[in-house]
């Protein structure tokens, strides 16, 4: 009689989804934004929206009353696709559960570097006014060159 054979091929796992130090509906949530946020149709509304509006931003203290308008744009449109999609995603999404545990985590606390992470730099320019008009400004600098490219500094060789 054959028994089975056990797999002994050499198995990778590569885990994207972020650590917290929240709860499991939390990481849950946070696990699905990011997936959200790495889709090309999210990638491209970004894009889309930042090219639209990035000439307006102008890097001084003084902010003009437009900045509010497409601040105000940009909540909406983001917030509002990103909990579309997350009620997609999950039968239990609880938004009011989720903005408490966001707008109350720790990151000074956090072991995981969660406070420091993209993701959460993304979900505070929702509400942040500052983190957006960095955001706008970042872009405008990428724009008009004033950012050093990566890929000079990047040597790729092949595998032997």
């Amino acid at each position: 009689m054959d028994s089975p054979q056990e797999d002994t091929s050499p198995t990778t796992i590569i885990d994207i989804i972020g650590i917290t130090s929240g709860s499991e509906f939390f990481d849950e949530v946070i696990g699905h934004i990011e997936d959200i946020v790495l889709c090309d149709e999210f990638h491209q509304m970004q894009e889309d929206f930042l090219e639209q509006h990035w000439h307006r931003f102008e890097a001084t203290e003084e902010n003009k009353l437009e900045y509010m308008d497409i601040f105000e744009e940009y909540s909406n449109k983001f917030e509002n696709y990103i909990m579309q999609e997350l009620q997609k995603r999950m039968e239990n999404f609880d938004i009011g559960k989720f903005v408490e545990e966001l707008s109350s985590y720790d990151t000074h606390g956090d072991p995981y570097g969660f406070g420091e992470s993209e993701i959460f730099e993304l979900l505070h320019s929702f509400s942040d006014f500052q983190t957006f008009k960095d955001l706008m400004l970042d872009y405008r600098s990428k724009k008009e060159g004033q950012v050093p490219h990566l890929d000079f500094d990047i040597l790729i060789t092949p595998l032997r």
